[in-house]
């Protein structure tokens, strides 16, 4: 994303076309005020509400419609940077604006991270960073630095996740910001097979949840549930090398997690299938990897399905014979052939 040339018609055109509600909302604010506020007049009040709302939103597009998502969140940047760039607003307004930087950042980088595109992931998390650096959002600072732990343990390098989650848990003020913290620390240990490390992390996760329970969530994490501690928990019992329990976790996970995380499904049904392999259940392992599949290319997330191809050159490799891995690796081929590796 160039984010040197604001498109606020981009974001306006693609806000319409895409989610009815923000064209809706939209026609009731009138885009004569962003124009004004673009031309150096005060930001109003109701501009900035429909921007932090629509940003908000904006994440529910990526399971569906990855790019449209990704051309909104462009947009939605680059009428911000404007907007502190030109326009005249008080202090709050200020932070505010900043704040929907950061949170528009934060889900670009996802987006971004999902495709594989990473230097452009760190780019986009550092914006988020920074801005949220400048609006005194320490939650959602220490949010973002959990976003890049999480990068590090996914591209190996969990002693790197664990000081920054570290330095990040020490910034933050909601309980459920600091659960996404401790989940995230436990899965970098479990890769270090810091077996009690592990375990009281998820402990630390579980409690802190369960405290933000009785709080408002930050919109940033506020889809944090039940559902993602435990299916996490279940990756960390896999790499500490107890499958069983990996399966027990993954299964409940699995049955909480909401239609709408997708991508986290495809993710996690592979998961399962690695422990099903570990427990010696090929077919099970082979119907698993058979639904991820499915789910990923549903997603288009090049995340998802490149942990489902090694799932089939590689977990799978050592029953190639077998008749279900043969069967599946043809039925994926057939699948993958328009995809780009």
């Amino acid at each position: 994303m160039d984010l040197d040339q604001p498109d606020r018609r981009t974001f306006l055109v693609l806000a319409a076309g895409s989610l009815v509600g923000m064209a809706t909302e939209w026609s009731r604010v009138e885009p004569q005020r962003l124009a004004g506020a673009l031309a150096g007049r005060r930001v109003d009040e109701s501009l900035l509400t429909w921007l932090e709302s629509s940003v908000e939103r904006l994440p529910g597009l990526a399971n569906t419609s990855p790019q449209e998502c990704a051309d909104l969140l462009g947009a939605a940047m680059r009428v911000a940077i404007s907007l502190l760039d030109s326009a005249r607003y008080d202090e709050p307004t200020g932070r505010r604006l900043r704040t929907v930087l950061a949170q528009a950042a934060q889900s670009a980088a996802w987006l971004h991270f999902d495709q594989g595109r990473h230097a452009s992931a760190q780019r986009h998390w550092r914006t988020a960073l920074h801005s949220a650096h400048s609006a005194d959002d320490r939650d959602l600072g220490a949010g973002v630095l959990s976003d890049l732990a999480y990068s590090a343990t996914w591209l190996g390098h969990p002693s790197e996740a664990v000081e920054i989650l570290a330095h990040a848990r020490t910034r933050t003020r909601h309980s459920t910001a600091r659960s996404l913290l401790d989940v995230r620390r436990a899965r970098a240990l479990a890769v270090l097979k810091d077996d009690v490390g592990t375990a009281r992390a998820l402990n630390d996760a579980e409690d802190q949840l369960d405290r933000g329970r009785a709080q408002s969530a930050p919109a940033w994490v506020s889809w944090m549930s039940s559902a993602d501690l435990t299916v996490d928990a279940g990756r960390c019992w896999l790499d500490l090398e107890d499958p069983r329990r990996a399966t027990a976790a993954l299964e409940e996970g699995l049955s909480l997690l909401v239609p709408e995380r997708e991508r986290t499904r495809a993710i996690m049904l592979t998961y399962r299938a690695h422990a099903a392999l570990a427990n010696h259940d090929v077919d099970a392992a082979v119907a698993d990897t058979r639904t991820a599949l499915d789910t990923a290319l549903g997603t288009g997330a090049s995340r998802c399905l490149d942990l489902v191809r090694s799932t089939l050159r590689e977990s799978l490799e050592p029953h190639k014979g077998e008749t279900a891995v043969r069967d599946l690796r043809s039925y994926a081929h057939q699948r993958l052939t328009s995809v780009p590796a």
